[in-house]
């Protein structure tokens, strides 16, 4: 009877483990799968938070050929260096004209090809009055130049700072995480953006812009409203809430931004 009586309990202990095998194997890849999608979230949060402000090369180029000709050869009144740099003006000048504007500076693309046209028009002016020998008409082309790549950097990099640093943060959410649906990322660059708003709000308004103060005044404090709006839908943890308060944010920084235009 005890052998009938084990064989039974082995016979038992056989069928459980035929069954519960299984289930206990699905258990772990179901928790091996949620541990992966979190690290996922985790790394894509974390590359959000490492994207830098992207670079436009031929700007550099082109500034390096103007930095010794504004700091050195002009003051100097040394012409005959200037009238050797011009092809290499007239070279990144085309440079500019080709380049590609990344996606981050979309938001002023327009903006950006007309400055550029002025730059060439400019260079085209300095080429034509250096094969002359008046130093007095070259020294004002340098100028028109020098000028002309000055607007064209303020249409990439605002007046004050502070939106930029703002932007940058913006951008992020706007360009990567939303597309991307990537909210964990959006909840996890609140604090950033919420800073960056608090120094933005501090920020005086520049000197030779008081004349729009009172607006920017107004757009800057909707602004801050907005994030402080999507701060909540992030609070809230619903999706459809942080999409529609981003997606408002994103305007109300189009409107600052474009007060200074």
């Amino acid at each position: 009877m005890k052998k009938s009586l084990v064989m039974g309990v082995v016979i038992l202990m056989s069928f459980w483990l035929l069954f519960s095998l299984p289930l206990l194997a699905d258990d772990t890849c179901k928790h091996d799968s949620v541990k992966m999608e979190s690290s996922e979230k985790a790394e894509s949060a974390s590359h959000l938070a490492a994207i830098e402000r992207p670079k436009v090369p031929a700007i550099r180029e082109f500034h390096d050929v103007m930095k010794p000709v504004w700091h050195s050869l002009l003051p100097e009144n040394n012409y005959a260096g200037i009238r050797e740099l011009v092809p290499q003006f007239k070279e990144n000048a085309e440079k500019l004209k080709k380049a590609e504007l990344p996606l981050y500076f979309q938001h002023v693309k327009d903006k950006f090809a007309a400055k550029v046209n002025e730059i060439s028009l400019a260079v085209n002016k300095m080429d034509t009055v250096a094969q002359g020998g008046n130093d007095s008409l070259l020294a004002i082309a340098v100028e028109d130049v020098h000028t002309a790549f000055e607007q064209m950097i303020r249409v990439l990099f605002p007046r004050m700072q502070e939106i930029e640093g703002f932007h940058l943060v913006l951008y992020t959410l706007w360009h990567e995480a939303l597309p991307k649906g990537n909210y964990a990322g959006i909840k996890e660059l609140m604090p950033t953006l919420q800073a960056k708003m608090d120094t933005l709000m501090a920020a005086p308004i520049p000197e030779d812009h008081k004349n729009i103060e009172k607006t920017v005044i107004e757009k800057r404090e909707a602004l801050k409203k907005s994030v402080d709006e999507l701060a909540a839908a992030c609070a809230s943890g619903k999706d459809e809430d942080m999409k529609i308060k981003l997606t408002a944010m994103h305007e109300y920084f189009m409107a600052l931004d474009g007060a200074f235009e």
